[in-house]
């Protein structure tokens, strides 16, 4: 079912892997979003910069500027914006980096639905990882 607002709304999907980013890109695609896709945290913060993205969905490990650097950058530019980042790190692994609380974190591997999910979710306004706690990495940590 497709949210009424979702074509409102352009999401950012940042991965280094191309297969990952169309997984993902295609998913929000088919609820209605309109979806840009960037390689890394460096083509994210230049595509964020120049307006007109509503959330941003990041994979953690990538060349330049990876997703949590990307995160502290957005948090301090851009406060509003929701991230979600994507990781095959467990959660509480990503709690104890320290990092800025992203609003979701997606637990890879994940269906579409999760990640679809997960953006209504946050651009509805809920809280830094509020969803983040129900998702468990594959090893249940």
């Amino acid at each position: 079912m497709t949210a009424p607002s979702a074509g409102l709304h352009r999401i950012l999907v940042v991965d280094d892997e191309p297969s990952i980013r169309r997984v993902a890109a295609r998913a929000l695609l088919e609820e209605g979003f309109a979806v840009m896709e960037a390689a890394d945290g460096q083509e994210a913060l230049a595509a964020v910069n120049a307006g007109g993205v509503s959330a941003l969905v990041s994979d953690v490990v990538m060349p330049r500027l990876n997703g949590v650097q990307l995160l502290e950058t957005l948090a301090r530019s851009h406060p509003g914006l929701p991230v979600i980042l994507m990781s095959g790190y467990a959660t509480r692994e990503l709690e104890g980096m320290g990092i800025a609380a992203p609003c979701g974190v997606l637990a890879k591997p994940f269906t579409p639905e999760r990640l679809v999910e997960e953006v209504r979710r946050c651009l509805e306004g809920a809280g830094p990882v509020a969803a983040a706690s129900r998702e468990k990495a594959p090893d249940g940590r």
